[in-house]
């Protein structure tokens, strides 16, 4: 039967939200067997199971050494979804200039429901092995990107938000006071870059910078992402952030002057 969701946000199915709380926890650890997933949701192993056999039937899951893993259906799926956002077709050619002229990885973030999601990445040649992938989820607090949506919103939407989420410290870096967190904004709004200083990912810096439309309205983000090592302090805080609003320009005239711009 239907049931009514916290937040008055309408009625849901049950079983639905079961199926989808499966896919989730696979998706987290990559690789899940029943019995781990059964513990994770605190539901029976026999319950699970009819779950992913569905979810299997149906070519969502796949099975590979007794262990359960998303299909390829989602890059179907997946693709379809970017396909229909102006921002990736307005700005991946930029992305991949910028990680060629950086050496670094360069991505397109856009926000949804509260979260970053890497909507395009590119990696230059000092890339071994990219820190995040399409479609990566991440929190916003704790990114540079994430950073750059939040000095947008209003006092009240800001309150909202941090009464929304449980800001939990990733590295010792992670800004986790709301204080602090809203001065850090502030700096933001002031100097259209926002930096992330190993707050998400330990060992790792990153720069933003917002892209918005003509109405000036923040349309996503553009960011680079570099180990410490390779990120000193003035690639830190003038190289990086100079590339960064030059190229978000060129994609912000994009917005206004391409046939995207009717189409889509």
């Amino acid at each position: 039967m239907p049931e009514e969701t916290p937040g008055g946000r309408g009625k849901t199915i049950q079983s639905v939200e079961s199926a989808l709380a499966v896919v989730e926890v696979i998706r987290r650890k990559e690789r899940a067997g029943v019995t781990e997933i059964a513990n994770e949701l605190d539901r029976s192993k026999s319950t699970v199971h009819h779950y992913v056999t569905t979810l299997v039937k149906h070519d969502y899951l796949e099975k590979v050494d007794g262990e359960y893993q998303l299909s390829l259906r989602f890059l179907t799926l997946g693709g379809q979804v970017r396909e229909r956002e102006q921002l990736y077709h307005l700005g991946k050619d930029d992305v991949d200039k910028l990680a060629q002229e950086t050496g670094e990885q360069a991505r397109l973030i856009v926000e949804r429901n509260g979260s970053g999601i890497t909507l395009y990445q590119a990696t230059g040649n000092r890339v071994t092995e990219p820190i995040t992938h399409v479609g990566s989820i991440e929190a916003l607090y704790c990114t540079a990107a994430g950073k750059v949506f939040l000095a947008e919103l209003s006092d009240e939407e800001l309150d909202s938000y941090l009464d929304s989420v449980s800001i939990t410290p990733y590295t010792e870096n992670t800004i986790t006071d709301a204080d602090k967190l809203r001065g850090e904004l502030d700096k933001i709004q002031d100097r259209g870059v926002a930096f992330d200083d190993e707050e998400r990912y330990e060992g790792y810096r990153c720069v933003a910078s917002a892209i918005s439309t003509e109405e000036r309205e923040l349309f996503g983000a553009l960011s680079v992402s570099a180990p410490i090592d390779r990120m000193n302090e003035e690639r830190f805080r003038t190289d990086i952030p100079n590339q960064l609003q030059n190229v978000a320009g060129v994609v912000e005239i994009n917005t206004t002057y391409s046939e995207w711009t009717d189409v889509l």
